[in-house]
């Protein structure tokens, strides 16, 4: 099980999971008056299953190139073997789309196109410029997004700047992680921002992606204080918008594998404590 556990990446799933779970109690127009539906149960498994499928199929594919850049976390042909990683893959893929068109037919299309995507992205996409990193970053947007088929009353507005935020954090963090893994991504032809455009250019790149991410986060505390909730206002001030301009600064600095691995954290707990700010909604009831 732990094997397992580590194949899956479980603390990125719990974040995904997170930021689920938030959406479906905090964002939705019948809150106050809430009763729980069985069915989150069932969206919760039909993405982890997905999402899990994805990192197996990745770590798989990623072998040769994991076995340069962490070779203390690999798990296949160490204690997996091929043939039962890719039995693990297609029981994970199955029964996390059979959920999905169980739910409602949209989310199962579209659970068909994730799992495609992630097999293309293990294979194909990101060894491609940009374009992994976009699909990643998507695919995060989209498990907050995905919540609002099987539960209509999700507010949409709301819903929005969520994914906005995840999109921005994830396409962020997986840039983070491509500066931290380029030297096995070069040695079986990666071409990753980092690679082709080189570490200076790349941080440019970064710094403009924070820099959207606080002007999308100044927007929205600007238009809470026009309404006085200062509580909203206070936490994304404290939690999230100062955390991302020290990240911003930081990353002006880093030159390093280990500090852009410290990027990598800050970010990944900036988006968790963005994403609980959706329960500051629950006090307004």
């Amino acid at each position: 099980m732990a094997v397992l556990l580590r194949l899956i990446r479980w603390k990125n799933l719990i974040i995904i999971l997170l930021c689920q779970l938030c959406v479906f109690f905090f964002l939705r127009e019948s809150y106050c008056s809430f009763h729980f539906d069985f069915r989150i149960v069932f969206l919760f498994l039909s993405t982890v299953l997905i999402a899990a499928s994805g990192y197996i199929i990745n770590d798989y594919s990623d072998l040769k190139i994991d076995a340069v850049n962490k070779p203390e976390s690999i798990v296949v042909s160490r204690y997996l073997s091929s043939r039962q990683t890719l039995l693990f893959y297609f029981i994970f893929n199955v029964v996390g789309v059979s959920l999905g068109f169980y739910l409602h037919y949209k989310l199962g299309i579209i659970d068909v196109i994730v799992a495609w995507l992630l097999w293309r992205y293990s294979v194909s996409f990101k060894y491609k410029l940009f374009i992994g990193n976009l699909i990643v970053a998507a695919m995060l947007a989209l498990s907050l997004l995905v919540v609002d088929f099987p539960f209509k009353d999700i507010m949409r507005n709301w819903l929005i700047f969520y994914s906005s935020f995840a999109f921005l954090t994830g396409l962020i963090r997986e840039i983070i992680k491509d500066v931290e893994d380029q030297e096995g991504d070069a040695l079986y032809g990666c071409r990753t921002i980092p690679i082709v455009y080189g570490i200076y250019k790349t941080k440019i790149i970064l710094n403009y992606l924070m820099l959207a991410m606080v002007g999308l986060l100044v927007f929205v505390i600007g238009y809470f204080c026009y309404w006085r909730d200062w509580m909203f206002v206070s936490y994304l001030s404290t939690f999230v918008l100062l955390p991302m301009v020290y990240t911003l600064w930081l990353s002006s600095k880093a030159d390093t594998k280990k500090d852009f691995t410290n990027l990598s954290r800050l970010i990944k707990l900036t988006m968790v404590m963005g994403i609980l700010s959706m329960g500051l909604r629950a006090l307004n009831c």
